[in-house]
């Protein structure tokens, strides 16, 4: 039976691909050349391990092994495929979403574990792990001058904040395969509910009937 630390890498790896296939089709919106296509599925699937690496002051993971990279690239290579036989944005169909959410828990995880294992305070510690889990798309959606969809769209972003809590009250307490397998399961169910339900955080009055 697998372990959870062996369920969260194959999530990564999903993440890594569902996040590259956003990253093109959102290259692809903004009318970018190839190189810029690659360049954004790259840094949507990196971008967030990349910040936290350097937020701990070690060498990217990416920069260190062949893994993350060649699995990007598998993303990079299936979207643009994709995109030349259908000539569809395939960035929001319900599947790619679900492995996206995969992805967010298993790389929110990876942030909170880290910054754990760090040694920096609570705080930091759910930082690190919203960071490892949009940035990336954080990062592209600025190259493409659009305000940060996690900042305006979906209940994204607050699913890594609402694990990073179970994490703080679980890590530490528990077995640390517990912790984590909890914090990993709760963010997944949050984000797939909400896909379900369409769930949106409010919004100011003065933003009302407005994208």
């Amino acid at each position: 039976m697998a372990s959870i630390s062996e369920v969260i890498e194959v999530a990564n790896l999903l993440g890594l691909v569902a996040f590259a296939v956003s990253g093109v089709f959102k290259g692809i919106n903004a009318k970018l050349d190839l190189l810029g296509v690659c360049v954004l599925g790259f840094l949507t699937a990196l971008g967030g391990g990349i910040v936290r690496d350097l937020l701990v002051n070690r060498v990217p993971k990416a920069l260190t092994g062949s893994s993350d990279i060649t699995t990007t690239a598998f993303g990079i290579a299936f979207a643009l495929l994709t995109y030349k036989l259908l000539r569809r944005d395939l960035s929001g169909a319900k599947p790619v979403k679900v492995v996206d959410a995969v992805g967010l828990s298993a790389f929110s995880v990876n942030g909170f574990l880290t910054g754990a294992q760090a040694g920096i305070n609570d705080f930091g510690v759910v930082l690190l792990g919203v960071i490892t889990g949009n940035g990336g798309g954080l990062i592209s959606d600025l190259l493409t001058g659009k305000i940060p969809s996690v900042l305006k769209e979906d209940f994204y972003a607050s699913c890594s904040l609402i694990g990073g809590i179970v994490f703080l009250l679980t890590y530490g307490r528990l077995p640390p395969e517990l912790s984590t397998g909890l914090t990993f399961f709760s963010i997944l169910i949050l984000r797939l509910v909400a896909i379900t339900k369409s769930w949106r955080l409010p919004r100011f009055g003065l933003y009302e009937g407005r994208d």
